[in-house]
This record gives structure tokens, sequence and C-alpha cells, in this order.
């Protein structure tokens, strides 16, 4: 009843926690994950809560086991077995049960003091594993609700690939989707790590709790048999309990040990190395192309053929830039670097218009020209790029500077003329 209650609530709580609770670095994730990720969650608290039940119940059953059946098996040597009934029944332990219901029949004879025991023992043990198993299903149904929100978030990717038509839309909600994928299969191998761990731990603990009670009552039953003289051959012997208390397992004995031991290790499921393959594939494929779209290649193309052929001159580019709110005024700069402010330009009023750093720099590129082609005339080019709103002033500076350096050949950069309201076509430019 119990733990029907416990899985309720856990599904409750997975169901309608509030995501503003959740520490920052944990809210983005879950948010992103979806609904995978609060199926996981349901199986990490009903994992958190079989971790704390099954701890306590190993700590109520444990005892100091050595110094107990010591004392036990004293008070048995001495021909005490009510004392040593009565150390039983004040231990109130799994052990001290199963021991204690083995003597309170000793005067009914051998065979029924090892009934008793191995009848006390089917009521014990099982006790003992209760719902430890139900851990390794929650890892493995973690792990298992990871890959289901992972192929959720595959799915919406695939959606968004089939529906949107924007390309910078498209690469967006793809990356939403896997992220998504990617938030559930972390969260869902963590929670399956968390349980298959505690499994192995609890399960171990309970093997060696059981074989310890298997071991140590099997010795306060010889401590009894020896105490009593009890050497009738027609009795059975002690690795022979009742046919039908045999399953227990109690009081078996040989060069085998015991049988039907369980293994303290969960089977480990593969199901998040296929996952991860999966998205992993799926994400590079999605990323070969934003649009989803392959573009085949054709054998037959051919590329056309060069219209301009004469060979490209190259000219340096002068700009006059006039920005909003700048203090300077704006800037002169040759090739991207600075030669002169607008500021400083407006602001002289001498006679000489030149720009000695602009001549300077403009007389060193016609130097290096004239090194590089020594039989040719200096063409003199010189590209103008000017803001509108530049004050012509400075353009004349500029130009008169140019000119100095033996730059005669302007050529402006400028934008198509604006058509007119009702008017005819666009002018050329200017």
């Amino acid at each position: 009843m119990v733990g029907i209650i416990v899985v309720v609530l856990s599904g409750l709580v997975s169901a309608f926690l509030p995501e503003g609770i959740l520490p920052e670095f944990v809210r983005e994730p879950f948010h992103a994950g979806g609904l995978g990720m609060r199926l996981i969650l349901f199986s990490l608290i009903v994992s958190l809560w079989l971790m704390i039940d099954r701890a306590v119940a190993l700590m109520r059953a444990s005892f100091d086991t050595r110094t107990f059946t010591e004392s036990v098996r004293a008070a048995l040597q001495q021909g005490n077995v009510q004392g040593a009934l009565a150390m039983c029944q004040q231990a109130d332990r799994p052990l001290s049960r199963i021991i204690a219901a083995g003597l309170a029949k000793s005067d009914q004879g051998e065979h029924e003091v090892q009934a008793g025991m191995d009848e006390a023992a089917y009521g014990e043990l099982p006790q003992l594993e209760k719902r430890t198993g139900f851990l390794a299903l929650m890892g493995n149904v973690a792990t298992l609700m990871g890959l289901f929100g992972t192929i959720i978030g595959l799915i919406h990717s695939f959606g968004v690939v089939g529906q949107s038509q924007d390309v910078s839309d498209k690469a967006t909600k793809l990356a939403a989707g896997i992220s998504e994928a990617m938030n559930c299969t972390a969260f869902g191998l963590f929670t399956g790590i968390v349980a298959l761990v505690a499994f192995s731990i609890l399960n171990g603990k309970t093997q060696r709790l059981i074989d310890q009670i298997n071991h140590l009552s099997l010795r306060v039953y010889r401590s009894w048999k020896t105490a009593r003289g009890a050497e009738n051959t027609s009795a059975k012997p002690v690795g022979a309990p009742h046919a039908h208390l045999q399953s227990t397992g109690l009081l078996k004995h040989g060069a085998g040990g015991h049988g039907g031991k369980k293994s303290t290790f969960a089977n480990l499921q593969l199901t998040p190395l296929i996952d991860m393959f999966i998205v992993m594939v799926i994400f590079l494929l999605m990323s070969f192309s934003a649009s989803g779209a392959i573009t085949a290649v054709q054998r037959d193309v051919k590329l056309p053929f060069a219209e301009k052929v004469a060979k490209l001159q190259r000219a340096l580019v002068l700009a006059i830039s006039y920005p909003e709110g700048d203090p300077t005024g704006g800037v002169v700069t040759l090739e991207g670097s600075e030669v002169s402010t607008a500021k400083d330009l407006l602001d002289d009023s001498g006679p000489d218009w030149k720009i000695s750093k602009l001549t300077e720099q403009l007389q060193i590129h016609k130097n290096n020209w004239k090194v590089t082609h020594p039989n040719e005339s200096f063409p003199g080019e010189l590209i103008m790029l000017v803001d509108q709103n530049v004050n012509f002033k400075i353009i004349k500076k500029v130009m008169y500077s140019a000119g100095v350096a033996g730059y005669t050949n302007l050529l402006f950069a400028v934008t198509k003329k604006a058509s007119s309201e009702g008017g005819g076509g666009g002018g050329g430019g200017h």
C-alpha cells in the first residue's frame, strides 16, 4: 500500500512541478527537454524513494551478529535453551527471529527445529529483498524515457524542416529540437546511472546479509544439535531440509556453497548508446544543409565564357565619412588609414589648402607604382567615397591635395539617382 501511495505522489509531483522552483542551471534544460523530462523525473523520484526505503530496511536488519551468535551458542552449550531463546526474542532481528523459531521447537526433535528455521526464513528473507529489484527496473525505464524524449525531439526537428520556408527559422527550430533530444538523453542517462549503481550496492549488501544469516543460523543449529546430543542416524542431514522447504536455501551447505544466489548487477541496456548514435547522425545530416536539401552536381556543367578580358587595374580608395554624432565631424582615410579629421580641416582657415599627410601618402603610392611600371605613364586615378552631408570645403581641400600629388583622374563613387514621382526612368550615376 505504501508503494502505491508513493508511486501516485511521484506521478503528481513530476506532472505538476513548477519549473520556477528549480535552480537556474536546471530550469532551462528541463524546459527545453519537454514532456520527456517529466517522465524521467517520475523515475528519478521513485528511485530515490526505493534507495531510502531499502537502506533503512538494511540498517534495521543489521546488528552485531557475531557477538549475538557466540552468546547464543554459549548458552546452548550450557544447555540453557530458554536463555538462548530469550536472547533471540530480545534482539528482534531477522537472524534472531529465524533462530528463535527453531529453538522454540527444541522439545519436538531435530527435524522440527530445522523445519521451524526454514519456515521462518520464508517470511524473513523475502522482506530483505523486497522492492530492491524495482531499482533496476527504474534505471532501465529512465533510459527508455530518455529515448522516448529524444524521438519526440527528432520528430519536431523533421517537422520544422518540412514546414518552415525561412532558412534561418529552420536552423533555429532545428537546434531547439536537437536540444530537446539531447537534454532528454542526458537526464535519462543520469537517472539510469544513479538507479543502477544504487541497485548494485543495495543488492550486494542484501545478498551478504542473507549469506550471513544462512551461515550463522547453521552454526547455531549445529551447536544446539551438539548440545542435545542428537546423533540419530535416522534423522535427515542438515543439508537436506524438509521437502517443501528446500527452496529457501537456508541451512544448505557443501562444497558448492549456497545455491541460487542472485547477481548484484543489473543488466546493462544498450538503448542509450543507440540513442546517442541516432542523435549524432541526424544532427550531422541536418547540419550539412540548413534547408535540408542536397544539390546534385551535374556532369555536363559548362562554365560561361569571360566577356571582359582586359587586365584589371587597381586604384587607391579615399573615403570622407561624416557620421552623425561624431565629435570629430568625420574622418578622411586613404586605403583605410586616417590622414585627417573633418574638424581639423574645417577649423584650418590658412591660405594653404594642402593636406600634408594625405599628399605624402599619395606620393609614396605614386613612387611605388612607378617602380613596378617603369615604362608606363602614371594614370593618376583616385576613387573617392564621400558622404552626402560632407562640407564642400573638405572636398576641395582633398581634391587640391590629390592634384598636388599628381592624382588628376578623380573617380567619384555615387548612388543611382532616385526616380521622381510620376516621372520617367531613373537618372544615371553622379
